[in-house]
This record gives C-alpha cells, structure tokens and sequence, in this order.
C-alpha cells in the first residue's frame, strides 16, 4: 500500500524558514507516543484548504490504497493546521484529509502550527515532492510561486527542496510553452524532457502540433529533440512569381484558434474561402487521437457504430 512516508528534508530549509522543519518531520503514531498536548481532533468540515497546495491532480489509485490503510490502520500520523481568522488551514496532509473524508469521518487528529503565507508554501511543495512526485507543470509553478510571491531566488529554492540550482531554472523553462501542451505534460503523456525540447519552438502551433506527434507515436526525449531542431530551423525564403505574400491572419481568428487548441488539445487552423466562408482544419496523429478529439466535439457517449 502506499503510505505516506517522511523522507530528507531540503539542505537549507531550515536555514531558510526558522521553524520550519519541525512543522514538516512526521510525528510518531498518534495511537501510541504524541503527547496529547501537541495535537488536538478537529472536526473534518472545519479544516479549509491549503491555498498554497502545489498539488493539482491527485491519482486515484494512491488514494484508494490510502483509504484502505487508514479503514484498515487507522491514521498513524495526523495532518498539520493552522489557524487563520477564516478557520483551520490545512498546510500538510491533503491525501490523508481526503481519504478520510471518503471514509466518512467526522473529524480528524491535527497539529496546529503558527507559521506564515511564505512557509505553508514552501512546507507544501517540499511535503509533495518527497512523498509523491509532482507531476512537472504543478512542480514548475510551485518554485515560480516561492520565485513570485516570496522572492526566493533559485539558489534559495534549491536549498529548500534539495535540488541543484541548475534543476530549478531547467525545471522553470517549461512554463514558457502554451498551456494546451501544459496540459498535456500535467496529465502524463509527455515527461518533463519532453517538455524542455518543444521550449525551442517559437511558434506555438507547430509546438501543439509536435507534442501531439510526440504523444501519438511515442517519441522518446531524443526523437523529439532532433524533431524540434528540425521544425525550428528557418525554411529558406522561395522565390515568388510575383504573386503577392500571404496576409497575416486577423487578430479574431489568430484567438478562435488557440481557443480550439486549448479545447481540442490538438492543431486547429482556420481557413477562410471568402468574407463569410472557410473551414476548421483539426489535426489528429494516431487512430486514438482521432478517437480522443471525437469524445471531446462529440461527447464521449457519441454513436460509435
């Protein structure tokens, strides 16, 4: 089962946040040896959310098994609270919190720690980088909110979750791509590598297009990485026969279509024929992607007959 365990701290949070290591070790079970003076039960509907939690998917099956250790177990180590003029906030223990919630219960052991905005923050994004990875696009806005709101360099980010500087500006890079291809890194079907290639791509069409081709014919990092090249290199400018450039697309259809690609998670051109006629070219790369754009224009419950 997949329990939630404590592992090393970053080398300098400590160093960085006074305090804050105490408010992220793990306790000892709460059956057996934590004094009761250092936690109290809160009830469940009391606890607001951590608005600083870095997490944005939680899978499924971790959650699942989580469930079954605390039905099975009961929680060996509470969450971490503190408290606000709203109410109690969460700052660590969000898998714990829901799994408990499935199971029905009403409230739940916590420690209430006094620490600020800065803090819960950082606490947040160390706890879900050392228990379950973070997928790379939460990982990235997690250290460009420490960069942002906190004004943490990278060097003080590295200190922090035990990275190398090197890795936080790297992992940083790929908050510069469209949100389509985001989208597609956040939900797994492109690593982190990947991510960093289509970087390259100034135009962020043929960049949507490519991680699709990617996703759909399962490049590795490198294929991808020499497709990248390729695609950014500047085409050689073709002699004309004096007939007159392409004008540049209006501004309204140059935004319906990054509309479409963000709906659609695919290529998506609008073409016009006349001042009132054209056509919506959409991209597919596999016989599965044409399958996936068909749910999303037709509904996943279309006639597949």
């Amino acid at each position: 089962m997949s329990l939630e365990k404590p592992r090393r701290l970053g080398r300098g949070l400590e160093a960085l946040i006074p305090g804050a290591a105490a408010s992220l070790v793990a306790p000892t079970p709460v059956e057996t040896s934590v004094p009761s003076s250092e936690y109290q039960r809160l009830a469940i509907a009391s606890i607001l959310p951590n608005p600083y939690q870095p997490r944005r998917e939680f899978d499924e099956v971790e959650l699942a098994e989580l469930q079954a250790s605390l039905k099975a177990s009961g929680l060996l180590q509470p969450v971490t609270v503190r408290q606000t003029p709203s109410g109690y906030e969460l700052i660590s223990g969000e898998r714990r919190l829901r799994a408990a919630t499935r199971l029905g219960w009403k409230d739940i052991p916590a420690i209430i720690r006094d620490v600020d905005d800065r803090t819960v923050l950082t606490l947040a994004l160390v706890e879900n980088l050392q228990r379950a990875d973070l997928n790379p696009v939460d990982e990235a806005k997690g250290f460009q909110r420490l960069s942002d709101e906190f004004g943490f360099t990278h060097a003080q980010i590295a200190d922090a979750v035990g990275k190398d500087r090197t890795s936080i500006t790297t992992a940083l890079r790929i908050l510069q791509l469209p949100q389509a291809i985001l989208d597609i890194v956040a939900k797994g079907h492109l690593s982190a590598g990947h991510a960093r290639a289509l970087v390259s791509i100034d135009d962020d069409r043929k960049a949507l297009a490519l991680a699709n081709e990617a996703v759909a014919r399962q490049m590795s990092v490198r294929e991808l990485e020499s497709r990248a090249r390729a695609v950014q290199q500047p085409t050689p400018e073709r002699k004309t026969s004096g007939k007159p450039a392409t004008p540049a697309k209006a501004p309204l259809l140059r935004r319906l279509e990054d509309e479409l690609r963000r709906r659609l998670q695919t290529d998506v051109a609008i073409k016009l024929n006349g001042p009132e006629k054209g056509a919506i070219e959409i991209s597919f790369y596999s016989a599965d992607d044409l399958e996936r754009v068909l749910d999303v224009v037709l509904g996943p419950n279309r006639d597949r007959a």
